[in-house]
């Protein structure tokens, strides 16, 4: 029986151990800030406004914009996905 627990023990710290080495790997790096920055070409997102405001509308009426994105950096910019908020 304690043989039973140990090994359960262990399997269940492997598990955890895999979930947040999987979980560390999917997260991207941050850029470097602050006097760290020159250390190579970096884009840098501008947009004018993150949000728009369509005032009052009737139901079922068609909206559309666009907004206004820019790449300020000196290095490409490579948006990968975009979903509505």
């Amino acid at each position: 029986m304690k043989l039973y627990k140990t090994i359960l023990g262990f399997s269940l710290l492997m598990l955890l151990a895999l979930t947040a080495a999987a979980r560390q790997k999917q997260q991207q790096p941050t850029p470097p800030s602050g006097a760290d920055a020159s250390v190579g070409p970096a884009p840098m997102l501008v947009i004018e406004s993150l949000t728009h405001d369509f005032g009052e509308v009737k139901a079922g009426a068609p909206l559309r914009y666009a907004f206004k994105i820019k790449n300020a950096g000196n290095a490409d910019l490579l948006i990968n996905s975009v979903s509505p908020g």
